[in-house]
């Protein structure tokens, strides 16, 4: 009896063996090891976005990229998007089937883009609290790290809307961004207003102030909220 239940679980290990290596999508050798579609690494890639105008990803096509795991493990050069819709990451194998990493999985991503000034790089990071509708798997974009972290949410919605003229109904992406600052352990949604900045900044209010003075701040012009951020880091 012992021997014939010890030949079971052989024979049910053998089949969970067989059943993995049929549902595995090879990933460049520098990913590591395979990706199941079978378990929470990773499932097959489904296009559901076909029928909608624009794009759910930071960028259409694939980019090289540099995943790090919400366990630590870090993979190069992986031809990679981020889908703006459900916060997750898609990547493609070297043999080109398509395949998602599971939402939370992912704790950071740099994509690069080749532009004419050269390689641009994208950081994108999850695990940060819960703030209005976004929760911990939301990927904010890092521009600023240290005291303060300066971040932009982009969120991709889909609408449906109506031609008027033909009356075709038809659906597109919908861009809504929003800037953050986390600070002491909290998410603070950015007001473009300097008493937003004194005040989260109180401890180095007169250094705050004295900058806005000497820089004559514009708080319409994004790069200029980044130059503060970065100078608050810096004292």
């Amino acid at each position: 009896m012992k021997k014939q239940f010890l030949l079971v679980i052989f024979l049910m290990s053998i089949a969970q063996i067989l059943s993995a290596q049929a549902n595995t999508i090879n990933t460049t050798g520098k990913f590591g090891s395979q990706i199941f579609l079978s378990d929470v690494y990773g499932r097959a890639f489904e296009n559901k976005y076909a029928d909608i105008s624009g794009s759910a990803y930071l960028f259409s096509d694939y980019k090289n990229a540099t995943i790090i795991l919400s366990d630590g493990r870090k993979y190069n050069n992986i031809r990679a998007k981020l889908n703006l819709v459900e916060h997750e990451v898609v990547f493609k194998s070297t043999s080109g089937e398509e395949g998602f990493i599971g939402k939370g999985m992912v704790s950071m991503i740099v994509i690069d883009d080749s532009t004419k000034q050269g390689i641009k790089n994208y950081t994108f990071q999850s695990g940060f609290p819960k703030v209005d509708n976004q929760s911990t798997i939301h990927f904010y974009q890092v521009y600023n790290n240290g005291k303060a972290v300066l971040l932009k949410s982009i969120n991709k919605n889909i609408e449906d809307h109506l031609n008027e003229l033909s009356g075709e109904k038809y659906k597109e992406f919908i861009v809504r961004e929003n800037w953050y600052v986390y600070i002491g352990g909290e998410m603070k949604r950015i007001k473009k207003e300097k008493d937003f900045f004194v005040n989260i900044f109180s401890d180095q209010a007169a250094s705050i102030n004295q900058y806005f003075i000497e820089n004559k701040i514009n708080l319409k012009n994004e790069d200029q909220i980044i130059k503060l951020i970065a100078f608050y880091n810096s004292l």
